[in-house]
């Protein structure tokens, strides 16, 4: 997981698997809105010149996530673990929900689950969003992908999603034990898996270089910032004398 791709994904990472809601989405149990959530939008637009308008507050990732992604998948390696991408990946995850505690809170009893659901919902909706990214897909998988195999994943992404929250808000309305959440979260995730599987020709191990940004590479972004500016080039080599007459 690259720390450029994590920044691009991540507001619509908290449309996911329960982070945050579309119009179309099953309406919520009636319970405490948290203002952070839903914030209070004024009633008249801003006057030009008088009001200034202050953003909503939203998750922010930590400033140090590109560290924790390589300082995780360093002593994964070194630990010898079966998949160091998957392990960085989810310390990247980690830092996240520790940032963001009180938007996790919030949306933990608003959705009237637990804190530590909301974790694993996010960790996948952000897994989810790795998987879209179309360039390093191919890179990993070693080929290009149609047109028809990209629109087939992403159709596959946000119907995951849908049927989730589906499913997910009607066993907290009917008071379903957390055990039956959680073998719901853990069907939808191997679903997810093997269809895209199916249709992308990637597997276990690629995914886990996927979600390491393949910090193994050489040159990989994840492994080797870039520069502030580049060096300037070498000066030209003498140029060859021309002949004093044509042959």
């Amino acid at each position: 997981m690259r720390r450029g791709v994590v920044g691009i994904g991540l507001v619509c990472a908290l449309g996911l698997l329960l982070w945050g809601r579309h119009r179309q989405d099953a309406p919520l149990p009636a319970r405490v809105q948290s203002p952070l959530l839903h914030p209070v939008r004024p009633v008249t637009p801003p006057e030009p010149g008088r009001d200034v308008p202050s953003p909503a507050p939203h998750p922010a990732l930590p400033a140090d996530s590109g560290r924790i992604l390589s300082e995780a998948y360093a002593k994964a390696i070194a630990s010898g673990d079966e998949r160091p991408g998957d392990k960085a990946f989810r310390a990247t995850i980690d830092a996240f929900m520790a940032h963001n505690k009180a938007f996790a809170e919030a949306q933990a009893a608003e959705e009237g689950v637990s804190l530590a659901e909301v974790h694993e919902f996010t960790y996948f909706g952000f897994l989810a969003l790795q998987t879209q990214q179309w360039p390093e897909v191919e890179a990993v998988v070693g080929h290009p992908l149609s047109e028809k195999e990209r629109a087939q994943a992403e159709e596959l992404m946000h119907d995951t999603n849908a049927t989730f929250k589906a499913e997910m808000r009607k066993l907290v309305a009917e008071h379903a034990p957390e055990a039956a959440r959680k073998q719901l979260f853990a069907d939808t995730q191997a679903r997810y898996k093997r269809a895209y599987f199916a249709i992308t020709g990637m597997n276990d191990e690629l995914l886990d270089d996927l979600l390491a940004g393949d910090p193994s590479r050489p040159g990989a972004p994840s492994a080797t910032p870039l520069p502030d500016r580049l060096p300037p080039p070498p000066p030209p080599g003498p140029s060859p004398q021309r002949p004093e007459h044509a042959p």
